[in-house]
């Protein structure tokens, strides 16, 4: 039997997978949950559990992703994820605001809109004046993207590859077609959309489903020399990148450590938001066949989810355990230091 010795105040796993060349592999995690309120990081009291499958807004394949699995193999670098509203800045209805997230290097600034539609002649369509908002989710539903199923169902039905749950795609619509659907809330404010046959890249702060692009270009291919050769492994063209599940451009080259600052804006009533991470150093070992080895943890996923003051961060470490998996006898997670967390010293 598995003996797990969590001495963390934090959730830990254990899971064994082959790795990308098929080799078994035992993965250890540690999810860290932490409290932002009053502008100062707490160990939070209720501590999530590891998100074991992909976690869909609504019907998986019509929605976007709300949480992505954290069982996986490695990831090449730190995703990060923001996963909450837009608020208009002091709490008054506003047309538009800009919204931003910076972790480190890591930045992103998006254009919210209020609710608007493709108005005007049947040659040009232009957008209307936007509604007043207090609140806009950011989710990709909100987003540049979208699918077009022919009218009466006859046809090719086409979707935007990056985003076909979003708003604004034109597929192979008419210009007379476009009129009063709805254009995207959520824009990157150095491309904004000004025809109907503008296709900006979806922005978002959220998951990208491993389903869209560019996750799905990543995950191989799986034809019948695959299935012959190489099932039930993944194929020799598959890119770790694929496990990457933050909006493009929001995953770091390689892994943050800690420290680094984070600043918020328009996503929390109080309208901006600074800390920085925690710094912990994990002391980790697995126990294979009568021997105890340490492991390395990278943290791989930094998730702030605004709305409930919360940020969790997911460290991950693998060790290859080919032939042994009968053997592998457990793991023991201790915290060697935690720094930037009140009342911890």
């Amino acid at each position: 039997m598995l003996q797990v010795q969590n001495e963390t105040p934090f959730v830990s796993g254990l899971f064994i997978l082959p790795d990308e060349a098929g080799v078994d592999t035992v993965y250890l995690s540690v999810k860290a949950t932490f409290h932002f309120g009053a502008g100062a990081l707490q160990v939070a009291e209720v501590q999530p559990p590891l998100v074991l499958a992909d976690t869909y807004w609504g019907e998986p394949g019509a929605s976007s992703l709300k949480y992505a699995s954290e069982v996986h193999l490695l990831k090449p670098g730190t995703d990060v994820v923001l996963v909450g509203d837009a608020f208009a800045p002091g709490g008054r209805a506003v047309t538009s605001c800009l919204v931003s997230l910076g972790v480190g290097a890591l930045q992103r600034t998006l254009q919210v809109f209020g609710a608007r539609q493709w108005k005007g002649g049947v040659m040009s369509p232009r957008s209307s004046t936007p509604e007043p908002f207090v609140r806009m989710p950011l989710r990709y539903e909100h987003a540049f993207g979208g699918t077009h199923v022919p009218e009466g169902g006859r046809g090719e039905v086409l979707a935007e590859p990056r985003n076909p749950v979003g708003r604004g795609f034109r597929g192979k619509r008419s210009a007379s077609e476009m009129l009063n659907l709805p254009l995207p809330n959520v824009e990157d404010p150095r491309a904004p959309i000004h025809s109907i046959s503008d296709a900006p890249v979806p922005m978002g702060l959220g998951y990208v489903a491993p389903s869209w692009m560019p996750r799905r270009a990543m995950a191989g291919t799986y034809d019948e020399a695959w299935k012959t050769r190489r099932a039930p492994y993944l194929p020799r063209d598959f890119k770790p990148d694929y496990f990457r599940a933050a909006s493009p451009g929001l995953s770091a080259a390689g892994f943050l450590e800690g420290g680094e600052p984070v600043e918020l804006r328009n996503v929390t009533p109080s309208g901006v938001v600074r800390l920085r991470l925690p710094r912990c150093e994990l002391d980790v070992t697995a126990r294979i066949a009568g021997r105890s080895q340490q492991v390395r943890m990278r943290l791989e996923t930094v998730l702030l989810e605004p709305g409930e003051e919360r940020l969790s961060l997911l460290w991950r470490g693998a060790l290859p355990c080919d032939k042994q998996v009968l053997k592998v006898e457990g793991a023991r997670f201790r915290v060697k230091s935690l720094a930037g967390v009140k009342g911890v010293a």
